[in-house]
């Protein structure tokens, strides 16, 4: 078996062309892996590690966690993990409670950009968390706009923020020609842009239905139809590439992460962690991957024929779910497990989904 696939060599050249000259990016793998509980701190394989160096120990270094890419092999888990010693989007959650802020408004907000450089702007919004993002809008005198950029908050204070500019790339088409317009002094900021249109990474159904009820202002997008994306792509591991990719496609501002007894909202252009608070729901004994598992017998052609995700509206599922009650992790190894070769720890969504959002607690 081959360890890099197609996608993950795509993943690999995309990262380098969007990292830029400066930055190196190298990849560390590990084959056959059987203790997901322990991956972190395991001696890993390939790049820069060379069967030296954890995860852990690169962090240490200084390198920074772009992806993770898990498969499936006959005898466990192929990990690769994706990294980089320069961020695109330098943003540090673990460090996203450091400072206090109000509750997070969910709601958009205008402004107009000023101090405008080729990378950077200045609004008249202060309290803002490091990495909200905005899309910054042009207007013409014949009543016409368009978004000529993304940004994000790279510092905040009581008064004024300051914003970083991105490519905008959420509506992406190479059929539609692209403007070469830069952002200028009186555009406008929206901040929150799309943030109450949201996608819920849940273990179990209670914990979706809990959170849905507590955010009700915002719209959340079932996920079944990630469920069904998962199933196109072969990804029963939401990597962060998909669950962003996912997000962006189906014009989703914010992504509600659900681990342990937390839910953390993320901004799902820069993975910026924006606000944790507490949550109750019925746990399952054994909360371990993501709840939407009910997508399990749709052939890829099946679902192309059904679905375009740019476009969908509303679509019924019920008729094509089966009654399968595993979660993810156990459809992905279910050979190892009904063998007893691979023993499954309750902490391994927990300590996933820590991983792909840069959080140590």
């Amino acid at each position: 078996m081959k360890l890099l696939s197609k996608s993950l060599i795509t993943i690999f050249a995309t990262v380098i062309l969007a990292q830029g000259l400066e930055a190196n990016t190298t990849i560390c793998y590990k084959k056959n892996w059987k203790s997901p509980s322990t991956i972190e701190t395991t001696k890993l394989d390939g790049g820069e590690c060379n069967g030296n160096l954890s995860f852990k120990d690169m962090q240490k270094k200084g390198w920074y966690l772009k992806d993770i890419k898990i498969e499936r092999t006959k005898d466990g888990l192929n990990y690769s993990y994706i990294l980089t010693d320069k961020k695109l989007v330098d943003i540090n959650n673990s460090t996203f409670m450091d400072n206090k802020y109000t509750k997070l408004d969910y709601k958009p907000m205008a402004t107009r950009i000023t101090n405008v450089t080729d990378e950077n702007a200045t609004i008249n919004i202060g309290n803002l968390r490091t990495g909200q993002s905005a899309i910054i809008q042009h207007n013409y005198e014949n009543s016409k706009t368009l978004i000529v950029s993304n940004a994000y908050v790279i510092k905040s204070n009581e008064t004024s923020s300051t914003l970083k500019f991105i490519p905008f790339l959420d509506i992406k088409q190479n059929a539609i020609p692209t403007s070469n317009r830069a952002p200028e002094n009186g555009d406008i900021a929206i901040l929150n842009y799309l943030y109450d249109a949201s996608l819920i990474i849940a273990p179990s159904q209670d914990a979706f239905t809990a959170t849905r009820t507590k955010y009700r202002d915002n719209n959340f997008l079932h996920s079944d139809l990630f469920g069904a994306k998962l199933k196109i792509e072969r990804e029963p591991l939401p990597s962060k590439e998909i669950i962003q990719e996912f997000a962006i496609e189906q014009n989703l501002g914010t992504i509600f992460f659900i681990i342990g007894s937390k839910v953390y909202v993320v901004d799902s252009k820069t993975f910026a962690i924006l606000d944790e608070d507490t949550i109750s729901y019925n746990f399952v004994e054994s909360e371990k991957m993501p709840f939407y598992t009910r997508v399990e017998k749709i052939e890829k052609s099946e679902i192309e024929k059904l679905l375009n995700w740019k476009n969908i509206v509303s679509l019924k599922f019920l008729d094509f779910l089966d009654d399968d009650k595993r979660t993810e992790e156990e459809q992905l190894l279910e050979d190892e497990i009904e063998s007893g070769e691979l023993v499954l720890d309750g902490a391994m969504y927990n300590n996933y989904y820590k991983t792909i959002l840069g959080i140590n607690k």
